[in-house]
């Protein structure tokens, strides 16, 4: 193993907890700059990075119980290196213990304090001694504190999914699990092809059950490396957003379509061929808070070159974003500018058939891959995000035509952003609501997603 892959992790973890950087976007930028690395290489830092901070309220809990005084009275840089060697520890077995408590004593004469390099060993091979006794969490009593430190869960989040979801612990386990990588295929007639291609470069991958052309891969390292992905035939997009887009639009087309026809868009091709029989060149479509641009995509697909797409977003880096994606893809009927949702444009009122409202959300439902996350969002936060989100809708809601559809959506489980926005939506009058769904990850296998349509009157 090269001399600096766990260097490279220590810098990794400072960049998100001493900068605030979010860790999806350190971790793609590491992979790119040492893209020479062999995948043994990148695979470790991917892991050990990546589980650290997933599992760092285990591993504070952990480290805590070794030392005699709290963790957070330390430099941030011995902390790092202590979380980082515990994960290897507690949750690696491939990765000797000696060899985790050896590096990270290596680390700590190098980049922080030599004199506590013994502090250091002390602390993890006390960590290795009594891991069976650790992880057995015998010494916590409290139910929400339990679940908080077995999961990584902040408590207050615990707290609120016991509240508000049925699925209590199942929930919390499947939030802090890592969820795999989706991908839609975007031209049908290439399926057989990049399949076998897949098969023999040795990608795994496992059919959707709901949507055609959908699939979990596993087995490769970066995007990059997947065939089809620089060619424009593939796009990474969770399930639960594909679901939403279908339902809204097969909600239009039993509005004002033929209504005698059976659909179910989980049923493959269905959709398509409803769609493929409607007449819909004249449909206006928009999506307001639109990048990095999934569901301008999809519903693009979905239409076949129909329509037109306006997709919009506040700030000119998203919505290069944007342009960047339906450049790939090849979408010649979207068309992306920049706007504030929260600010009304009199030139959309009452212009659109569909309007995709997929507001800025607290995130809750995405932490399995993004899990930085859980321990930046705040009680505090949600509330003004609530606000927010209202205030977005009351503006979305306007450009719908009569009998048009609005698509309210977040990926996040809490009901004052979901169920009770989706309330607040019709409470004004002219909006009657047609359904709403909460996917859960252990109940759906997608990410925490909500959506609801909705139809103006």
């Amino acid at each position: 193993m090269s001399e600096n892959i766990r260097e490279i992790v220590f810098d990794c973890l400072l960049e998100t907890d001493v900068h605030e950087r979010k860790s999806h976007l350190v971790m793609r930028e590491v992979l790119d700059k040492y893209d020479y690395l062999d995948n043994t290489d990148k695979n470790f830092i991917k892991r050990v990075f990546e589980g650290t901070i997933q599992k760092r309220i285990t591993l504070d809990y952990a480290l805590n119980r070794m030392m005699e005084k709290p963790l957070e009275k330390n430099k941030i840089e011995i902390i790092e290196i202590l979380r980082m060697g515990a994960y290897q520890v507690l949750f690696m077995d491939r990765v000797p213990d000696s060899a985790a408590c050896d590096e990270a004593v290596k680390l700590t004469k190098k980049r922080s304090r030599s004199e506590l390099s013994g502090f250091v060993n002390g602390v993890l091979r006390a960590v290795s001694r009594e891991k069976a006794k650790i992880l057995s969490f015998d010494d916590i009593d409290d139910d929400i504190s339990g679940l908080s430190v077995k999961y990584s869960m902040p408590e207050w989040i615990v707290r609120m999914l016991n509240k508000e979801q049925k699925q209590g612990e199942a929930l919390i386990n499947a939030l802090a699990e890592q969820r795999p990588t989706v991908v839609r295929i975007t031209d049908a007639k290439k399926t057989e092809e990049l399949l076998k291609n897949w098969e023999e470069t040795g990608i795994a991958h496992k059919k959707s059950e709901n949507i055609p052309n959908v699939f979990e891969v596993s087995n490769f390292h970066g995007m990059g490396e997947l065939p089809g992905f620089a060619e424009g035939l593939l796009y990474v997009q969770d399930e639960s957003s594909m679901l939403s887009i279908r339902k809204a639009v097969e909600v239009f087309l039993e509005r004002f379509g033929d209504e005698n026809k059976e659909s179910n868009p989980a049923t493959e091709s269905a959709l398509e061929k409803k769609i493929g029989e409607a007449n819909l060149t004249g449909l206006k479509i928009l999506d307001t808070c639109a990048a990095p641009g999934g569901k301008s995509v999809y519903i693009a697909e979905l239409l076949n070159g129909m329509g037109e797409i306006i997709s919009l977003d506040v700030s000119e880096d998203k919505v290069s974003l944007l342009r960047e994606n339906m450049e790939r893809l090849g979408h010649k009927n979207v068309s992306c500018s920049v706007w504030d949702a929260t600010v009304f444009n009199p030139e959309f009122e009452n212009k659109f058939d569909i309007v995709i409202c997929d507001v800025p959300c607290s995130g809750l439902g995405v932490i399995s891959r993004k899990s930085d996350l859980k321990y930046r969002v705040t009680n505090e936060s949600m509330i003004s995000l609530c606000e927010l989100q209202k205030q977005i809708a009351d503006n979305a809601k306007k450009y719908v035509k009569k009998n048009g559809i609005l698509l309210y959506s977040t990926c996040t489980i809490h009901k004052a952003e979901n169920e009770k926005t989706a309330k607040y939506i019709c409470s004004g009058g002219g909006y009657e609501l047609i359904c709403e769904k909460q996917l859960l990850p252990n109940l759906d296998n997608t990410d925490g997603f909500y959506f609801a349509v909705l139809i103006r009157k």
